[in-house]
């Protein structure tokens, strides 16, 4: 009862400054557990795609804890359950050959694709460092020589792992082909509809297409981090029969991180064979 009285007042027309409505949810929600998903849900949904999430977790720990000396935790800065995704379909399928990665950031989930996938090249692309977007998104501005120093000593740290500074939209030019592609650079348009477009076109028949931060709505969107540009791009696929279904996955389980106001989820699909 709490919690529709929450999402009601949250979806209403009232004047209520949006701010002090956020503070206000993330508190209830982190003190009475009002907006966590179920961990038996999750699963489930993993195994409506035929994926367990329980082997993904654990194949996942080895690489965390072989990279980063730690065990999967969603606190954990940028880990979410796109790993736990990842993980599950390196258990499920060995036929994963050619890995592209859009968004590289700090080459975390690079590094752990390569180790998940051994036999597989790993190709990550990024905007170039003297890129304005580049330089002034997602907190790099403050620590930026630092920040490129990291993610490319992490780079090397896996053999079949590749970088190259690119405008992920030059892929429209690519010939290449994927079994597996991660969409996380711009999240909204006009960059996500094109990434999304590209990605099903260079991917091979039976192929993986997960694309991160996923809205359901939003009252207001943006061009990088907030926007429903994924979701209504796979519904255009979907309209159009390319795809005959798109899956979505809770981002996080934890109920401060399924409020009204941030939750979010990542999506798969696969390219009809």
């Amino acid at each position: 009862m709490i919690k529709k009285i929450l999402q009601t007042l949250w979806q209403s027309k009232i004047n209520i400054p949006r701010r002090i409505v956020h503070k206000f949810l993330s508190f209830n929600s982190s003190a009475f557990h009002f907006f966590s998903v179920r961990t038996e849900i999750q699963d489930r949904l993993f195994q409506s795609v035929n994926l367990d999430r329980q082997k993904g977790i654990n194949k996942l720990d080895n690489t965390l804890k072989k990279y980063f000396s730690i065990t999967y935790n969603e606190q954990n800065g940028m880990f979410s359950e796109h790993l736990i995704l990842f993980s599950a379909i390196s258990v499920s399928n060995n036929n994963i050959r050619k890995i592209l990665e859009i968004g590289t950031y700090d080459g975390k989930s690079a590094l752990i694709l390569g180790d998940l996938f051994p036999d597989s090249k790993v190709q990550t692309i990024d905007l170039s460092e003297e890129s304005p977007i580049f330089r002034d998104t997602y907190g790099r501005a403050d620590r930026f020589s630092d920040f490129i120093k990291d993610r490319n000593e992490r780079l090397k740290l896996c053999k079949n792992v590749s970088f190259e500074s690119i405008n992920s939209l030059n892929l429209v030019s690519s010939d290449e082909r994927f079994d597996l592609i991660w969409i996380d650079g711009a999240h909204g348009y006009p960059i996500i509809a094109m990434d999304i477009i590209n990605s099903f076109r260079l991917s091979n028949p039976g192929g993986y297409i997960l694309i991160d931060d996923v809205w359901l709505r939003r009252t207001s969107s943006d061009q990088m981090y907030r926007s429903v540009g994924a979701l209504e791009s796979l519904e255009a696929l979907k309209t159009a029969g390319l795809i005959e279904h798109y899956y979505l996955f809770h981002k996080r389980l934890g109920s401060i991180f399924n409020s009204p106001t941030e939750k979010k989820f990542v999506a798969l699909c696969v390219k009809p064979k």
